[in-house]
């Protein structure tokens, strides 16, 4: 006896089908067109794992139902292959799969939240936790985001003890904001254990609390150059993170109103700041007289328009070498990965891994990187 088919569901599922078809193509836009023209790929963009596997859903159903109708969902999957393996790595590489120079470097980036300044999390337990982290894990070369120093002996040594306790031999520090009274300054690090021959700095006159930096790093084999960059962030504010918390339970359509349009307005400012961010640092890197690595806290998606304009000139390290999803931030938002190690001609990297401690509302990232043979 013929199984009965579900046809009641077959015409309505066909065009949710065909409603998310359209969305996944103007998704796939925001790589290509700048939020400055059009604001509706880029936020698309922040939802394309979960729109990658509802399609892979619709495959699944119409295979039982309807096999012709796999093909909208199938052709667009594999459409977005490449843009599914910057987000999704399955295998990974633990060792070289090129020749190289020397045995190469451990590289870590960190959005570091200040070393929790204003006890978001418990202060000295967490700082000494993301020393810990540090002293675990001991990179050559540290990046760190929202960095914190000041000599004042109320608050604790990051500076010295960097230098001191883990042995760090150079430093290049970039602050975007400080606090004279109490000689606190706020900003972004690069931290080596090889001599630093040159250094500079960018600021972002649209945007002053961001910036990046770049520091020409001397390893053995020959130069580098480490940008180490804190992008615009949608600068989210208690209310928003309580309006994001209490969806599911408030629903007053005046809530939902007022909510939506500040938590748009303010992506909306994100992604239009770092266009120009972005830009700026891909025309320094293309006049780089060494090879390039990029480290630093994006605030940006892999299918985002900044994250292509930098992909343009450099591999990712993720993509060449992680594994699974490689999501950073865990904040209230959902995980995303928008803290990235990025890398030009002349370089490789290998054992690329997302550290699990959970001291920030971002987590660290390492890497090996080492220059190339040829």
């Amino acid at each position: 006896m013929a199984r009965a088919r579900p046809s009641r569901w077959l015409t309505p599922m066909w065009w949710l089908n065909i409603l998310a078809a359209v969305v996944l193509l103007v998704t796939y836009l925001a790589p290509h067109v700048s939020p400055t023209l059009s604001w509706i790929p880029a936020l698309l963009a922040m939802t394309f794992l979960y729109q990658v596997v509802l399609h892979a859903l619709f495959v699944a159903w119409w295979f039982f139902f309807r096999r012709k109708r796999m093909l909208l969902s199938g052709g667009l999957l594999l459409l977005g292959y490449a843009h599914v393996a910057d987000h999704v790595q399955l295998f990974g590489h633990d060792a070289p799969t090129t020749a190289i120079r020397g045995e190469g470097v451990k590289v870590m980036t960190y959005n570091v939240r200040l070393f929790d300044l204003y006890d978001w999390r418990g202060n000295k337990a967490t700082r000494d936790a993301i020393f810990a982290v540090f002293e675990r894990e001991s990179p050559d070369i540290l990046c760190l985001q929202e960095y914190f120093h000041s000599p004042n002996k109320r608050f604790f040594p990051t500076r010295k003890s960097l230098l001191g306790e883990l042995g760090y031999k150079a430093y290049h520090e970039g602050f975007t904001n400080t606090v004279s009274r109490y000689e606190q300054y706020f900003g972004i690090a690069t931290f080596s254990r090889y001599p630093i021959v040159g250094k500079g700095a960018m600021s972002f006159p649209e945007n002053p609390f961001n910036n990046c930096i770049w520091t020409d790093i001397a390893l053995p084999e020959d130069t580098i150059r480490v940008y180490n960059a804190h992008l615009a962030s949608y600068h989210f504010g208690d209310a928003d993170y309580k309006f994001l918390k209490a969806l599911d339970t408030d629903t007053h359509t005046d809530t939902l109103k007022q909510g939506s349009e500040r938590i748009l307005k303010r992506l909306l400012h994100g992604f239009r700041l770092r266009v120009g961010e972005v830009l700026r640092i891909a025309e320094h890197m293309r006049q780089s007289p060494h090879p390039v690595l990029y480290c630093g806290d994006m605030n940006d998606v892999p299918m985002s328009y900044g994250y292509a304009t930098l992909r343009a000139l450099l591999n990712d390290a993720f993509v060449e070498s992680g594994r699974g999803t490689g999501g950073t931030y865990i904040g209230d938002l959902p995980s995303l990965r928008i803290d990235h190690i990025l890398y030009g001609h002349g370089l490789h990297a290998w054992d690329f891994r997302t550290l699990p401690d959970e001291l920030s509302d971002h987590r660290a990232i390492t890497a090996r990187i080492a220059l190339t043979a040829n």
